[in-house]
């Protein structure tokens, strides 16, 4: 009986929704392109043939969220110094003992042997625990230049200010400083980690000491494409304590070379600092969902018009949501549709299978985490987390 009402049911919606419907608005934290890019064609072979297929789930499972932009932590800072600077006295601040110090030869600058590297305080010698040269560190796994060499300053060695000296040191160095040991860190974090050229993100920044909020904590950003082009980030304090910023994209984001792009983040308090780097996937808008579908009950499909500005290859992909016996929704089966689209008006059909429907389940149903990529780019263009409701 039940399956009679859940056929008739269906045979009513397919009447109702055989012309293009709209699709539910976009939330705010859906990727929506307002605009689109027209791009060459890759030049690259790619296949042309439409793939389609479906597979199910199991209703009462708990499907994994979708990854939230994570929160980058972090102990340490760099800091660049010529020979000069290196020979006198690089002055240097910790927060903690057992801070280990590595100095790092720039574009034909004098390498570092490890027993060169010395360190004072008040003018005195201060006890290492180890030294590394390059090999060593290498040999370790850090991906560190020729040349380099590391130091760790003695657990008895506690906080404060240090000259870093190098008396052979010729040329430019990157000197960074890792504090282990130290209750200051720097979180970071990106509203979202992926965004459209033209598009924004934001990064929320929070210095702390321990579970203590430092609120007189200063910073800046940087936004950086993979180019080494930058743009300033400037922070702002907001009314949780946290330092924010929004980062906008330059519309030619896509002319750049292919890569992550990365914020970079500095931030002091007093005489300690710290430094840190989060990244951020951006893609040319070359295509867009229109915004409607048309659903076929019986096929159990959506019908999506596209338009696409630069010809490629384009998926969609979405999970369905049923109501089960107690009305609620569940997700009951995951779609994938790949297919070439030249540029203009175009469909892709993401079909599901019927026999998926777990006994008990029925209308209403719901479209969720719809996504459009351009798989001829690798690049995901548009996501939306509730796409279209169908039935009551």
């Amino acid at each position: 009986m039940r399956t009679i009402l859940t056929l008739a049911l269906l045979a009513a919606v397919a009447d109702a929704f055989a012309a293009d419907a709209p699709m539910l608005p976009p939330a705010s934290a859906d990727q929506v392109p307002q605009r689109l890019s027209a791009l060459a064609a890759p030049k690259a072979a790619i296949e042309r043939a439409p793939v389609r297929f479906s597979w199910a789930l199991d209703p009462y499972a708990p499907l994994t969220a979708d990854t939230q932009p994570s929160v980058v932590e972090s102990r340490e800072y760099w800091q660049e110094a010529d020979g000069a600077e290196l020979q006198r006295g690089l002055d240097l601040s910790t927060s903690a003992p057992g801070a280990l110090i590595r100095v790092s030869p720039v574009a034909g600058a004098a390498q570092v042997p490890a027993d060169a590297v010395q360190l004072r305080r008040a003018g005195r010698p201060v006890a290492l625990a180890q030294r590394n040269d390059a090999a060593q560190l290498q040999a370790a796994g850090l991906q560190v230049a020729d040349g380099s060499a590391a130091v760790q300053l003695a657990a008895e060695a506690g906080p404060g200010h240090y000259a870093l000296q190098v008396a052979q040191a010729r040329g430019r160095y990157l000197v960074h400083v890792y504090e282990p040991h130290s209750p200051v860190r720097l979180h970071a974090s990106l509203s979202r980690d992926r965004a459209l050229a033209g598009g924004r993100s934001e990064v929320i920044v929070d210095l702390s000491d321990g579970p203590r909020q430092i609120a007189d904590a200063q910073g800046s950003a940087l936004l950086v494409a993979p180019s080494g082009r930058s743009w300033p980030v400037p922070l702002r304090r907001g009314r949780d304590g946290r330092l924010r910023a929004p980062v906008a994209l330059p519309a030619d984001a896509g002319d750049q070379p292919p890569g992550l792009w990365e914020v970079q983040v500095f931030a002091a308090a007093g005489d300690v600092q710290r430094d840190v780097r989060t990244a951020l996937a951006v893609a040319q808008p070359t295509a867009r969902l229109e915004g409607r579908y048309a659903f076929d009950p019986r096929r159990m499909s959506f019908d999506l018009p596209v338009r696409a500005a630069s010809p490629g290859r384009y998926e969609v992909r979405g999970t369905l949501y049923a109501s089960g016996p107690d009305r609620a929704l569940r997700p009951v089966a995951i779609a994938h549709s790949a297919q070439w689209l030249d540029r203009g008006q175009g469909r892709i059909e993401l079909a599901f299978d019927r026999q998926q429907l777990p006994s008990g389940f029925g209308a209403p149903f719901e479209l969720r985490q719809l996504e459009l990529n351009d798989q001829s780019r690798l690049a995901p263009v548009e996501r939306r987390e509730r796409a279209a409701r169908i039935g009551r």
